[in-house]
């Protein structure tokens, strides 16, 4: 049994913990939303909280978009349905693919070559279960 004392420093140390846990929390959505509002990154899946997928960047533009030519490609070599869209953060392009859920880190500034590639061990018994293709 903890005596009155041992419970309020306890306490307090929990809510130290908490108040340095939340602190780092706020720093990392700081972070988040800096690279957010900075239309030369693409951090986030659709752009924005409010889900726009719209970027302000004017490289591209209504009269210029039938004169685009591919610099380059990249293969996951998965052939299954790709759900998921890259992210840009610098010069370094994010992209995952389905099941083996396989995740690359592509040089923008290099042609897209491979920085590094991450391959989770997956189980191909989950393969037959799985719904809506294995994404």
């Amino acid at each position: 049994v903890l005596s009155r004392e041992d419970k309020m420093k306890k306490s307090l140390l929990m809510s130290a913990a908490f108040f340095v846990g939340a602190s780092g929390m706020a720093t990392a959505n700081s972070d988040l939303q800096a690279l957010i509002d900075d239309p030369t990154q693409w951090a986030i899946q659709t752009g924005d909280y409010a889900n726009t997928r719209y970027s302000e960047l004017e490289q591209i533009n209504k009269d210029n978009v039938g004169k685009l030519q591919v610099a380059w490609t990249f293969s996951t070599g998965v052939l299954r349905g790709h759900e998921g869209s890259p992210l840009v953060i610098g010069d370094i392009m994010y992209v995952h693919t389905p099941f083996p859920n396989i995740v690359y880190a592509l040089d923008l500034s290099n042609n897209g070559k491979i920085i590094w590639k991450y391959e989770p061990k997956q189980d191909p018994n989950v393969i037959p279960v799985m719904c809506c293709d294995t994404v």
